[in-house]
């Protein structure tokens, strides 16, 4: 694929994956596919193997934000299979408290696929605001 057309699948799979619509990012991604969030939060970092690991995260992520993510994308590069999104995500809490927070996402693609994902975000400022 080309990069351009990387680009395409990552910003249509991330849009899919932060309105909940599981089914459609899935059909981007490779069964094997891994995410990581370097850190030590524990119910935040972490790698998770295949669908049904991130299938348990977004479930998780969805009882933490009932309301969901407004996400912002403030810049996507593509090197060959590599795309990376800088972005911010903002939402209100089950806690009610609000929420905002900057990110940046490694995505690699295989075979017109999703195979690896890591993201990078301020964890202890997630735990704060969390707490």
């Amino acid at each position: 694929m080309s990069v351009e057309a990387n680009k395409q699948l990552v910003t249509s799979t991330w849009g899919a994956f932060v309105k909940g619509d599981i089914k459609a990012a899935f059909a981007n991604m490779s069964d094997e596919v891994s995410w990581l969030i370097p850190g030590n939060l524990s119910n935040l970092s972490g790698l998770r193997k295949g669908k049904p690991a991130i299938l348990d995260f977004a479930r998780s992520a969805a009882k933490t934000f009932p309301n969901g993510l407004e996400t912002h994308i403030n810049r996507v590069y593509g090197d060959g299979d590599t795309v990376i999104l800088e972005l911010t995500n903002r939402g209100k809490l089950a806690s009610g408290k609000d929420y905002e927070n900057e990110y940046c996402f490694v995505f690699e693609v295989e075979g017109g696929k999703i195979r690896r994902v890591r993201e990078y975000v301020d964890t202890q400022k997630a735990k704060d605001l969390m707490s």
